[in-house]
């Protein structure tokens, strides 16, 4: 017998295709090859033409009034941030206005009319012609498809109308704002990079590579990073398996019995510690009517300085959604671990004794977080800092090098085959990552771009994007100073590193622009660093705070791929609507439908709870003590997510479908969010398309 490890490969990567590509097979060329021979577009499209002409007469592009009518009402009923984000508003009440009418419309026509058809008998008059039954599904999928062809040009019509008066309504109030001169400076940049570009656009973005939040700027070639302390951390992934959990000499194999290990390679230097130091006050001095020596004065004596402080780390296990596994309580006794190497050549371990092995082994991809405790110091972060070992069984993991005999698992290697360099960063704050403000010693945000290709804009600038929150001290001046911010464009060119600062005033939950010479990011390869200017207050930074504007496109054709998008998804509603209303009754066929199209992205929200081992989670959380009945509890559970889990992979996807965030974003579509949406028609509508030929086939619709 051939086992499963000797298919080609292609097989077990691509089971949705071969599956969809059998159906169609069987479907069209075994069992309908008749039909197929026969097949006949011209039927098709006069088929189609009768479901249109039906749908028209039902006056479905009745709703279409009543969708712009409500669109135009919560336009004006909204409350922006700015001009820029009234657009941007307003074009998503359009367009989901526009999918919730095509979407609606087309499960009501598609589910409806197979069945009323048959109960009328008007099928009887088409199935008696020489028209085959994969010609009446075809072309009842083209015929509704035309109907919501014809729905999306109208919406798309009073969508680019409607949206160029409201921009240019918003415009001429940016004239206004700016010639009244009452706006603060921060605004005024604003307002005058709206007036320039214009509230309209779709724009392609690059993001930074990666994020960094270091206490030092780093040169090219620097394979050591430095961070605060206090505030610092950094995570390093790590894939681990059960196997990779059993102590070598344990015969028992049991993984996890003895424990893990933490083996750190870190480095540190301090800095300036403690107050200025201080003169002890003089003794006071005899009154001058008392007669008596007056003896010299004391030698002032400066004040002890206070002892350094010992640089400590503490060490944390995160799942892969970065929530806590194992906490630093778990390990090392409950005692932050001391550095006492500067150089960062001696190991700095930490013993886990004991581990939930399905925990930390139930996706493979857990994170070692370790936090910089002591402020004032900067540790040194390489390459490689850490790693994980498995101890032997009823030994001390201290009493001989830990990485000559023990198991070593290493971080997960990147494209290269090189171990992923840790991520520098620092605390979570109420808008993303916290950068300490100040005019020294305090992080920088450094992302790295790199091998992008941007276009200048008109002016020959490149323009920027920052988007970050900020978090200012409950009292004092700190808390209604305005908050600076400097990015500086660093150019690693041949020639050395070229600099290049623009400073600018973020307001919360509003972007920021700023533009630099095109010759700061010649070549692709540069880094942005961003630091806050203003003590006492804090930025949050993310990934996706800084964008790079790569080039600029047409409102009007980021618009029609949008369309595009939506009328695609139509199609595969008609195709499961009729797949629906060929075996099932109207009212059922629509619950039907909408249980099909919600089914995939239902449980893809479920997340965890799907995931293996929620069974035993449901049990306990039951209060369930009797083992037979946990049992009963933990297997049906279990036996449920799968259930549910294999319907994802079955299921169509509809959020290959969205055509709303990008451009609500001012984001360009891209052109493989189409190809995306014609896979999931390709694997997913085509094969429905002849299942319900075959079903239809097969049902008596006719004497």
């Amino acid at each position: 017998m051939i086992g499963l490890a000797s298919l080609p490969q292609w097989i077990g990567e691509n089971p949705t295709w071969i599956a969809a590509g059998a159906i169609v097979f069987l479907g069209l060329c075994v069992y309908g090859f008749k039909d197929l021979i026969h097949f006949s577009p011209k039927r098709i499209w006069a088929i189609s033409g009768v479901c249109f002409a039906e749908s028209i007469r039902r006056r479905v592009l009745w709703i279409i009034p009543l969708a712009i009518i409500g669109v135009t009402i919560v336009a004006q009923l909204q409350h922006p941030a700015d001009e820029q984000d009234a657009v941007r508003e307003t074009t998503k009440f359009c367009l989901f206005a526009t999918g919730l009418v095509v979407t609606v419309t087309a499960i009501i026509l598609a589910c409806t009319n197979l069945p009323k058809e048959i109960d009328n008998r008007v099928i009887y008059t088409i199935v008696t012609k020489p028209t085959t039954r994969l010609e009446i599904v075809l072309g009842k999928i083209v015929g509704f498809a035309r109907v919501s062809a014809t729905i999306l040009l109208i919406m798309g019509v009073f969508t680019f109308g409607y949206m160029q008066v409201r921009a240019w309504s918003l415009n001429a109030a940016i004239d206004q704002r700016l010639k009244d001169g009452s706006t603060d400076a921060a605004t005024v940049a604003m307002l005058t990079h709206y007036k320039e570009s214009g509230l309209l656009n779709a724009r392609t973005y690059a993001h930074a590579d990666s994020l960094q939040i270091l206490s030092r700027e780093p040169r090219p070639n620097d394979q050591v990073k430095w961070m605060f302390g206090g505030d610092g951390n950094f995570i390093v992934p790590f894939h681990v398996t059960d196997d990779d959990l059993i102590p070598p000499n344990d015969q028992s194999r049991t993984p996890g019995s003895a424990g893990l290990v933490i083996v750190a390679h870190l480095g540190f230097e301090r800095g300036d510690w403690g107050p200025p130091a201080q003169s002890a006050a003089p003794e006071p001095a005899l009154p001058e009517t008392i007669s008596a020596p007056h003896p010299p004065p004391p030698a002032t004596k400066p004040a002890a300085a206070p002892p350094p402080a010992v640089p400590t780390v503490s060490f944390r296990i995160l799942d892969e959604n970065q929530d806590t596994l194992i906490d630093w309580q778990k390990m090392n006794g409950g005692k932050p671990i001391e550095l006492t190497d500067s150089s960062g050549r001696a190991l700095t371990m930490a013993l886990i004794p004991k581990i939930d092995v399905e925990s930390v082994t139930r996706s493979g991809l857990i994170y070692v977080e370790v936090h910089g405790n002591t402020p004032g110091v900067e540790y040194a972060v390489g390459p490689e800092p850490v790693r994980l070992a498995v101890p032997l069984l009823n030994d001390d993991p201290k009493a001989a090098p830990i990485l000559d005999n023990r198991s070593v698992i290493k971080p997960i290697p990147d494209a290269a085959g090189t171990p992923t360099l840790p991520q520098i960063r620092t605390n979570m704050g109420l808008f993303g990552l916290q950068v300490r403000g100040g005019d020294q010693n305090t992080p920088i945000a450094i992302y790295q771009f790199r091998d992008v290709a941007p276009t200048p804009d008109s002016a020959g600038k490149i323009p920027f994007e920052l988007r970050v929150g900020i978090e200012r001290g409950v009292s004092g001046p700190a808390r209604d100073a305005t908050t600076l911010v400097r990015a500086t464009v660093v150019n690693h060119g041949p020639s050395g590193d070229q600099r290049y600062d623009a400073t600018v005033a973020p307001e919360l939950n509003r972007t920021a622009f700023f533009t630099v010479p095109a010759s700061a990011v010649a070549g692709g390869n540069f880094d942005v660093d961003v630091r806050c200017l203003t003590p006492g207050q804090f930025i949050g930074v993310a990934d996706s705070s800084l964008n790079l504007v790569v080039s600029e496109h047409s409102f009007a054709i980021n618009l029609a791929k949008s369309l595009s998008v939506l009328w695609l998804m139509s199609v595969l509603v008609v195709i499961i609507s009729i797949f629906c209303s060929t075996f099932l009754s109207w009212p059922i066929a629509i619950v039907l439908t909408v249980l099909i199209l919600l089914g995939h992205w239902g449980v893809t929200e479920l997340g965890d709870s799907t995931a293996p081992g929620i069974g035993n989670l449901v049990a306990t959380d039951m209060g369930l003590r009797d083992p037979s009945k946990m049992h009963v509890v933990s297997d049906s559970v279990e036996a449920l997510a799968k259930m549910l889990n294999i319907l994802t992979k079955v299921l169509p996807d509809i959020t290959q479908f969205s055509a709303l965030e990008d451009i609500e974003k001012g984001v360009s579509l891209p052109m493989s969010r189409l190809t995306d949406c014609l896979a999931v028609i390709g694997a997913f509508g085509v094969p429905l398309t002849v299942m319900a030929y075959v079903f239809l086939r097969n049902k008596e619709v006719a004497p």
